[in-house]
């Protein structure tokens, strides 16, 4: 893995165990995949695809065995049993940061694990909290913490985590010297760490998964989602679709939270801020930093340990930006100024591609806090745009905290998406996938929408499939611009009476590329848009862009 070891995808792991296919003469022995497997030399731990700690032998032969089976966001296994935290073990995850890291990367590191642990802690109910009081003393026999972070040298990773199931003597996130040179990297500290918790939270990377196609791992896992290219626990050496920061994406919400329940929704603790300018005294010593305004802290100290404020003398507007790295769906703001300096007229602006969209205008502003409501953005940036400051200091901006929350949950995009025929040309596919892949472009493509095979007769289909039960009200469909179909059906799955198809809604002579519809709560494990007849245009192709679908 080129981001998370120092060689290629599976540092330390015979690659050649990985390509050469099932089992059979060219496969390596157990031994031979021993020998070329990379082994910590103070604790004696194999680690594989880079960052995977194997505590001992019989865990090494356990995923070498593995890896002949077929390979299929996914949990580690135990046993065929998840390899999760439980009860109140995930709302007690305390770790330490050694202070062997010296101080400069210790601040570093504790600012780092601060923002990764936030990121998960949006997504799920879990809760990591750092203990300083056993920072000088952090290493695997410390028993008052669940973890240690420390440093390690040449150890031909950046770093490597543990899953929940590990006994503490083994329960360390080491953060190798080389993750702090890693350069020139998209990928931040903070980035870097997000994924090490994903680990330490159980789960693996995204692209064992046969959809992927690139690299293998063992077979000790389950599906939580659909395969997701821009997950956190992907990586572009293994076609992880991520060219920036590492960072959640929708899927990865909605997986990690099939599993610890849902956390705090507040989408800014995922991102990484910025600013126009930054007000700074003592030579750069004392900061207003950006990364005040998505540190999770609700304080309204007039601080800059607290909030950030615009540099002196640099004329507004001035703002401050949080960049979540993935689009996501957001409609509500929270903004949080400082209670002796909020500021009086700003905006709420989203990034829609091309240019800075206004969601909100305030002016005569006299509210520390303010919530926002607007409809439904798709968007990766938000930024606040200060046009006036307080009424002490007008000229300075000073923001303490901003949320952002998604809520309305798409159930969409956790589930499977399948249907009766999909077109293709060359190696060019309008993919049933596209209809849940999180982007509601209504854009005539084969990167945007599904459309059944040419030639196939109609009705033709395409289906979700949740993977369990589901209750909604609302759905929202979208369709190619000068391509919808004009005449199609809602279903939804009875499994009463030996499983049938049943009809939620019909549309006739359909006009429009996109259309709600709402109902009194269904719930079902499965529904598929039954096409009829297509465009005008083309009226043997169904074609479907995007299927969103909401509890209320």
């Amino acid at each position: 893995m080129a981001l998370l070891a120092s060689v290629g995808c599976g540092a330390g792991v015979a690659p050649q165990a990985l390509e050469e296919g099932p089992v059979g003469t060219h496969r390596l022995s157990f031994e031979e995949f021993e020998r070329r497997t990379y082994r910590e030399p103070d604790t004696g731990i194999y680690i594989v695809e880079g960052d995977m700690p194997m505590s001992n032998l019989e865990e090494l032969r356990e995923y070498y065995d593995g890896l002949s089976r077929p390979g299929a966001l996914i949990v580690h296994t135990v046993g065929g049993a998840n390899s999760i935290w439980f009860g109140s073990e995930k709302l007690n995850l305390t770790y330490c940061v050694s202070t062997g890291f010296g101080s400069s990367r210790y601040a570093q590191v504790v600012e780092a694990m601060a923002r990764a642990a936030n990121a998960w802690e949006s997504a799920a109910n879990v809760n990591f909290i750092h203990v300083p009081a056993q920072d000088s003393a952090c290493d695997a026999a410390n028993p008052n913490v669940v973890f240690d972070v420390r440093p390690g040298s040449g150890m031909g990773y950046l770093a490597r985590p543990f899953f929940p199931n590990t006994v503490r003597s083994y329960s360390n996130l080491i953060i190798d010297t080389s993750a702090f040179f890693e350069s020139p990297s998209p990928h931040s500290l903070a980035g870097l760490l997000r994924h090490e918790l994903g680990h330490v939270l159980g789960l693996r990377h995204e692209y064992t998964r046969p959809e992927d196609g690139s690299c293998t791992e063992d077979s000790n896992w389950r599906t939580l989602t659909p395969f997701d290219a821009d997950s956190v626990m992907n990586d572009p050496a293994c076609t992880g679709g991520s060219t920036v920061d590492l960072q959640l994406t929708q899927r990865d919400r909605i997986g990690i939270r099939a599993l610890y329940g849902p956390g705090n929704g507040n989408l800014a603790l995922m991102g990484n801020s910025s600013a126009s300018s930054t007000f700074c005294s003592g030579n750069g010593m004392h900061c207003y930093s950006p990364n005040r305004v998505n540190d999770g802290s609700r304080d309204t100290t007039s601080d800059g340990f607290h909030s950030w404020t615009n540099a002196s003398d640099v004329g507004l507007p001035q703002w401050v930006e949080v960049n979540l790295g993935h689009p996501h769906v957001i409609n509500q703001a929270v903004v949080i100024g400082s209670r002796s300096g909020f500021p009086q007229a700003y905006s709420i602006e989203y990034w829609n591609g091309t240019a800075w969209v206004a969601t909100a205008n305030v002016t005569g502003n006299t509210e520390v806090q303010r919530t926002h409501d607007f409809a439904p953005v798709v968007t990766s940036r938000v930024r606040l745009l200060g046009r006036l400051g307080s009424f002490t200091q007008p000229g300075y901006v000073r923001v303490n905290e901003i949320e952002l929350y998604n809520t309305h949950e798409n159930l969409a995009l956790g589930a499977n998406a399948s249907a009766s025929s999909s077109y293709c040309s060359g190696s060019t596919c309008y993919s049933p996938f596209r209809v849940n892949d999180g982007i509601p472009s209504q854009e005539l493509s084969p990167s945007a929408s599904w459309t059944n095979a040419w030639g196939t007769g109609l009705p033709q289909w395409v289906e979700l499939d949740f993977g369990g039960l589901r209750t909604f009200r609302r759905i929202e469909l979208y369709m190619s611009t000068n391509g919808a179909p004009q005449s199609f059906t809602i279903q939804v799955w009875d499994a009463n009476r030996g499983g049938r198809w049943v009809t939620r809604d019909f549309v006739t002579g359909n006009t429009l590329d996109r259309t709600t519809h709402i109902a009194s709560p269904t719930t079902t494990s499965k529904l598929r848009i039954l096409g009829h007849l297509g465009s005008v245009a083309q009226p043997g192709y169904v074609r479907i862009n995007e299927i969103e679908v909401y509890e209320n």
